[in-house]
């Protein structure tokens, strides 16, 4: 590989699978910055919900790309590849690592891969259209018109996700429904370190996370929200258990099934990130993340390798 591309660490598995410690760790480790890859972190005001890195956590090494936007503001794969460059390169000038985390598959392989995303602007008739259909006929109704449009898009984007689903039919009907372009060579010389939890592991694990976040006071966080006029179809309101515990307040479900249907969802997203980041993917250095101090270890481990690996063939090349 060649030694003038930037190196990058990145951090990826599914929801509850310990990516923030880990990135921390690693960070706090090899004198990195950690860059964030999670859309739902992009938000001020949204922290419970979205298990945003603690006060604690955020100053114990710098963090990017976390609590920059408003509810309202509307930040696209294209936005985030920009900012996320542009990040990477500033880490890097600085002679410091940079740490990528999240399970963002569409955002954490478009950097790597080096994507080229087709900008095509909102169409406001169509997003409306597609809305009330929505909110008439259901999620499933959208998706299914997704799949007549852009078949290959259907099978990368969480059926639940309605407003990705409409922007992903945006974009097909724009006549750019062949999707990004990859750059013919990695832009980056990545080491990718996975965590994998055996399922019923992970989703103790989230049952957990989500009755943590209930009583740290997730309700009052979106009624927060909801009292400040945040509309239900801005991005961070459309976030799991944002829009279930936002129709509990509406009185449209009840607590318990707001609690069961978040649980669900949440549960469903990380099999859903399991195709974004697959077991048999050589890409990945796969670590068990079911020990996170043991997981540490490991990660340790094969970062310090990989970098010194990367330094020796970097020196060899110039000399």
């Amino acid at each position: 590989m060649p030694d003038d591309k930037p190196c990058l660490v990145v951090v990826v598995g599914p929801t509850a699978s310990g990516k923030t410690a880990l990135a921390i760790h690693l960070a706090q480790a090899f004198g990195g910055e950690v860059v964030n890859s999670d859309s739902r972190l992009f938000y001020r005001g949204f922290d419970i919900g979205t298990a945003k890195p603690s006060a604690e956590e955020l100053a114990a090494v710098p963090h990017h790309l976390v609590d920059f936007l408003e509810p309202t503001e509307r930040f696209g794969l294209a936005d985030y590849l920009d900012a996320a460059r542009q990040t990477v390169g500033e880490i890097c000038a600085r002679h410091r690592l940079p740490v990528l985390a999240g399970g963002a598959g569409q955002y954490v392989w478009g950097l790597l891969e080096g994507w080229n995303v087709p900008r095509v602007p909102p169409d406001p008739l169509l997003r409306a259209e597609l809305e009330r259909k929505a909110d008439e006929e259901g999620a499933e109704a959208v998706f299914d018109r997704l799949q007549k449009v852009d078949k290959e898009a259907s099978e990368r984007i969480d059926r639940r996700n309605v407003r990705r689903v409409i922007r992903a039919i945006e974009v097909a009907q724009a006549g750019a429904s062949a999707g990004p372009r990859r750059s013919e060579s990695p832009p980056y010389n990545a080491l990718v370190i996975g965590l994998r939890v055996p399922r019923e592991s992970l989703y103790a694990r989230i049952d957990a996370r989500i009755d943590g976040m209930l009583m740290r006071g997730w309700v009052d966080e979106v009624r927060a929200m909801v009292e400040r006029g945040v509309h239900r179809e801005a991005p961070p309101m459309t976030s799991i258990g944002y829009r279930e515990i936002a129709s509990y307040l509406d009185g449209a479900r009840s607590y318990d099934d707001a609690v069961h249907a978040t649980r669900r969802a949440t549960r469903s997203l990380a099999r859903h990130q399991d195709n974004w980041f697959k077991a048999d993917d050589e890409r990945i250095n796969w670590i068990d993340g079911t020990d996170p101090g043991a997981a540490a270890t490991a990660a340790t481990g094969l970062t310090s390798s990989w970098l010194s690996e990367t330094i020796s063939n970097s020196k060899t090349t110039n000399t």
